[in-house]
């Protein structure tokens, strides 16, 4: 059943867009908005081909989520009706509902903000479920905004866009102040106990050989194996965001304030970004600590760049995610445009490779989605069976982590894998971290390679 056919959401009449005369960084700006409910930062920065454009979403005014039995579409905060359709035909239908088409720059980059979890994978493969899903999260959200800040990071542009919902513009002289202010707004003090993880590192070397097995047995090439931390916590959650994103300024980083949830994301990694018929996938495979000096740095870049591991861990999901989005483009489409590219961040280095296609005509963002998810480079190879022991050894349900954080729209989509990623919800924060195994993994080293990732998070809290 589709949405289209209820007449239920409101619909929008025009667009009015603003230019706003001085730049100032979207993180400075979302320090005065972040406490507003379901507001949402999307930013980031890195290098000039994944870091173009910042998003800002305040004002909601249309809330959609799917709690694992239906799909729920609230109209300004109030719920109007429930759907038995998954969360990808309800994306699909939002998408076609609100489409930007016909508009120009720089409308055509208004869209939804959401995330889907990684638990969405149940609606796409019959996977076990034996983890304990204490946190109980949407399997999806995705949320419409009247206001809608865009920054273009290149050309040091903002624009507002407002959409209008037959009820007349807000105010647009609000949010204008705020690019007159000087300084932070109240990001907040906070206070965070010591974290835990669900394994020692005992426990995890066991978990690590048992996947050893599994691939010597024939089973697989490759399972990401994480862990997840828990800390107790008081303050103002933005202001984790905050030192976290001045420590690492990742570019796919998000803070979405979703009611029970808030979310606190410092990722590397793209999954899918598409603009019109075209998308690429950017995973990252083959990571190494930062030196401490100059010397050491340019020593572990060069050991990276030639470990034969990692470049075979990174090969296999290169493979695997060339044959996702084989099943949605065009024949003949699907190349490698770069391999083995090395990044670097604040703590670490990391491989990465992109890959594009041309997505078919009678294809859409949904089912490139569906056709992909979750990223490769965080389940292993093959990828259904990667899952089912992924489920059998890790105790708890990932939920957020490791599914996709998105803005999208019926003409471009753009998506991180949840890496890196707090979830802040009753007083508790909750990060996992993880790593690939593969034939000769080092138990040991694979467990302290999870601490190198982590150490962003750690450091800010």
């Amino acid at each position: 059943m589709k949405l289209t056919t209820f007449n239920i959401l409101p619909k929008i009449k025009t667009f009015r867009t603003i230019t706003l005369d001085r730049f100032i960084d979207p993180e400075i700006i979302f320090s005065y908005l972040s406490a507003k409910n379901y507001s949402a930062l999307l930013c980031g920065r890195g290098n000039l081909d994944n870091s173009h454009f910042a998003f800002i979403g305040i004002q909601p005014f249309l809330h959609l989520y799917h709690n694992k039995e239906e799909a729920i579409i609230k109209a300004n905060e109030k719920k109007k009706v429930a759907l038995s359709i998954d969360p990808f035909q309800l994306l699909r239908e939002a998408l076609k509902f609100y489409t930007v088409e016909a508009q120009p720059f720089p409308i055509s980059l208004w869209g939804a903000i959401g995330y889907l979890s990684y638990e969405a994978a149940h609606f796409i493969e019959d996977l076990p479920k034996t983890t304990i899903d204490d946190l109980n999260m949407p399997i999806m959200e995705m949320v419409y905004y009247k206001d809608f800040l865009i920054f273009d990071y290149q050309k040091e542009e903002v624009f507002l866009i407002q959409a209008d919902l037959g009820s007349g513009f807000n105010d647009p002289q609000e949010i204008k102040r705020l690019f007159t202010k000087k300084g932070i707004g109240s990001i907040g003090s906070y206070s965070v106990d010591q974290p835990k993880s669900c394994c020692s590192r005992e426990e995890y070397t066991i978990l690590v050989k048992k996947i050893i097995d599994y691939i010597k047995k024939g089973d697989v090439y490759e399972v990401n194996l994480s862990h997840r931390f828990e800390a107790a916590y008081q303050g103002n959650p933005y202001g984790i965001f905050f030192n976290l994103y001045r420590i690492n300024p990742a570019p796919f980083s998000a803070y979405l304030n979703f009611g029970d949830n808030v979310i606190i994301s410092n990722s590397p990694e793209r999954f899918l970004k598409a603009e019109g018929s075209w998308v690429e996938t950017r995973p990252i495979k083959g990571t190494i600590a930062r030196g401490k000096n100059r010397e050491e740095d340019l020593k572990n870049r060069i050991f990276l760049a030639n470990s034969e591991k990692d470049e075979a861990e990174l090969s296999m999901i290169v493979d695997l995610l060339r044959n996702d989005l084989g099943k949605v483009c065009e024949y003949g489409s699907v190349r490698v445009r770069e391999h083995k590219r090395i990044e670097g961040f604040s703590n670490v280095w990391h491989l990465i490779s992109i890959i594009e296609g041309k997505i078919r005509k009678e294809e859409d963002y949904s089912s490139l989605i569906r056709a992909c998810f979750p990223g490769g480079s965080i389940t292993g190879c093959p990828k259904i069976r990667s899952m089912e022991i992924i489920d059998e050894l890790e105790k708890y349900a990932r939920n957020i982590y490791t599914g996709m954080i998105f803005i999208a729209n019926d003409k471009r989509l753009d998506s991180n894998i949840v890496i890196r990623t707090i979830v802040a919800k009753n007083g508790t924060l909750y990060f996992s971290v993880g790593g690939a195994v593969v034939y000769d993994s080092n138990p040991e080293r694979e467990y302290y390679e999870t601490l190198e990732k982590a150490q962003s998070i750690l450091e800010a809290i």
